[in-house]
């Protein structure tokens, strides 16, 4: 019996995503790192992987374990997990790396995936061919066909398949594959890209990424192979990219190289060590005079703690909603990085649409990248719905109606100069522009005289009335409008179905008016503009409204997945 994959997204920011996934009972929160461990050379306990660095996902060869007699019937005897002594999730690799690097292998597609098979693996592998960069585009072809046969091979496998996609460099080639592979695998692979990174070419591996994600289904989770060196992580995560696995803590210890979030250094040329992990603390710049054996293993797990420690640094960026700041200040470090963050920007438009249109954190300009953010593009769509008095022109947004500076991101900008642009402004003046930015030009023709009450301690808008009634409230953290009821069914009434509108089957409808949340399953239809953040209208098939709230997910998300919250009902 197949192993049964959830996955639901928590948090979001740029293309990145903060996840549960969850294999049988298994979880672990992506974006993860899978450390590879080989049991012919174990640089770290597996005890010490799981007691002492929290890791509850590895990664192993079959092909090794298959190939050594001895190996092979321990491991089938007693299983993978009693065989390694871990009760987490175990992902096998199928020997496709060793196929790349020599040529061939003493194994066929259908004989590692029985033995994966057999040995219990969580989440295997078919034998698929990495095609290296600059291939010949024939050889790629042929290749890739072979691939995608042997995919065909692993469709009915009694493991969560890790399906590799491939096509070298050619985008045409990823395009096909990831479409082919994205309809029948809920787990993904980008393979082939390992030498890009060597290379430093991450504008080619930011493309090849970007490809693979615009044709697949959002709610596939996608495991960049091989991509475990922290320098390149935050990058690879804000295009979507959700499990890594690294052998190079462990290949880099053995040549004795050092792993900063920055780049390497080889240890002996240090004088100085710039980390306070348990190994650095430790031993210092004495770490380079212990015997070679225990310096290996050292400095393997020196490599590992700056993995995981940069790792749960993306996350936290994800969560705070500035990951742009954090790939702003990694890109300083190589020249080849900031090219491959200014070819971030070149597929803008894509990452806008899974973008928040809010976020709770400040935006801060730190160089020629931030011109082109997806907020910038999210926001110069939505002045342009605002009829204004008076524009300014506020870098790097464009020109900005003066009305609507309080909200975010223009907020950041906040300085005793810009406050006077407003000077004349009216609060229902800037309300109706609010309303027209937040849910569509015309928005503001749905009220008259409203009266305000304003924050004691801020002087900014809090309260809006119409008459005795509250129609809405204003957040205080970005000064984006929450409407109650009454402001809803005119916003309803204006606007045509399926706009600001979040429709949910029936069956949703009792749970929902009671205050649930909605579930992506439960969604039939989204309106296709809105943006993770939005304020939306959560209606029935026959567009009664339910309820308001909080749009969790991009609509390309809400179709997608079946598990999760794709809005937080108020």
């Amino acid at each position: 019996m197949a192993h049964e994959l959830r996955f639901q997204i928590k948090d979001k920011d740029i293309g990145a995503r903060i996840g549960e996934l969850e294999i049988d009972g298994k979880g672990i929160k992506t974006p993860a790192i899978m450390p590879v461990y080989n049991p012919n050379k174990p640089t770290i306990p597996i005890k010490d992987l799981k007691d002492k660095f929290g890791i509850r996902i590895v990664m192993t060869n079959s092909y090794i374990l298959y190939k050594n007699s001895d190996l092979r019937n321990k491991v089938i005897e007693n299983g993978i997990h009693r065989f390694l002594n871990f009760d987490g999730l175990i992902a096998t690799d199928s020997g496709s790396y060793q196929l790349m690097r020599y040529g061939t292998v003493s194994v066929s597609n259908r004989e590692i995936i029985e033995f994966q098979e057999r040995i219990g693996s969580d989440i295997g592998s078919f034998l698929d061919i990495p095609t290296l960069p600059n291939a010949y585009k024939p050889r790629a072809i042929e290749q890739l066909e072979l691939t995608l046969e042997r995919a065909g091979g692993a469709e009915n496998a009694k493991f969560v398949v890790n399906a590799g996609i491939q096509g070298s460099t050619f985008l045409d080639l990823r395009k096909k594959a990831a479409i082919e592979i994205g309809k029948r695998f809920r787990l993904c692979a980008i393979g082939g890209i390992v030498r890009l990174m060597e290379d430093y070419r991450f504008s080619d591996l930011v493309d090849i990424i970007v490809t693979v994600k615009k044709n697949l289904p959002t709610n596939r989770v996608v495991h960049a192979f091989g991509l475990g060196h922290p320098m390149s992580m935050g990058l690879v995560v804000a295009l979507g990219c959700d499990i890594f696995d690294s052998a190079a803590y462990a290949l880099y210890a053995q040549e004795f190289r050092y792993i900063t979030e920055y780049g390497t250094k080889k240890l002996h040329d240090m004088e100085y060590l710039p980390c306070s992990c348990p190994v650095c603390n430790k031993y210092g710049v004495e770490l380079k005079e212990l015997p070679n054996e225990e310096k290996i293993r050292e400095l393997a797990r020196h490599n590992l703690y700056v993995t995981i420690e940069e790792l749960n640094r993306i996350k936290e960026a994800i969560r705070e909603g500035v990951l742009w700041e954090l790939l702003s200040i990694r890109a300083r470090s190589h020249p080849s990085l900031i090219e491959g963050i200014n070819r971030v920007t070149r597929h803008n438009k894509f990452l806008s649409k899974l973008d928040p249109i809010t976020k709770n954190s400040g935006f801060f300009v730190s160089g020629r990248e931030s011109t082109q953010r997806t907020e910038v593009i999210n926001t110069r769509v939505r002045a342009k719905r605002v009829t204004s008095k008076k524009l300014i022109m506020l870098r790097p947004f464009g020109n900005i109606p003066v009305e609507v500076l309080d909200i975010y991101p223009f907020n950041s900008f906040m300085c005793p100069e810009l406050a006077d642009k407003r000077k004349g402004i009216s609060d229902i003046d800037i309300f109706r522009a609010i309303l027209d930015y937040q849910f569509g030009s015309g928005a503001s023709e749905i009220i008259d005289r409203i009266s305000v009450k304003k924050s004691r301690n801020t002087g900014r808008m809090r309260w809006i009335y119409q008459g005795r009634e509250l129609i809405a409230s204003i957040r205080a953290s970005d000064h984006f409008i929450i409407p109650k009821l009454p402001l809803a069914e005119k916003l309803k009434e204006k606007f045509p179905l399926p706009r600001l509108r979040v429709i949910i089957d029936k069956d949703a409808v009792p749970f929902v008016r009671e205050g649930k949340s909605v579930f992506a399953k439960f969604v039939v239809d989204v309106d296709k503009d809105l943006r993770a953040g939005d304020e939306v209208l959560i209606v029935d098939q026959n567009d009664n409204l339910i309820r308001t709230g909080t749009l969790l997910l991009s609509p390309e998300e809400v179709k997608d997945f079946d598990y999760g919250v794709a809005v937080r009902v108020r």
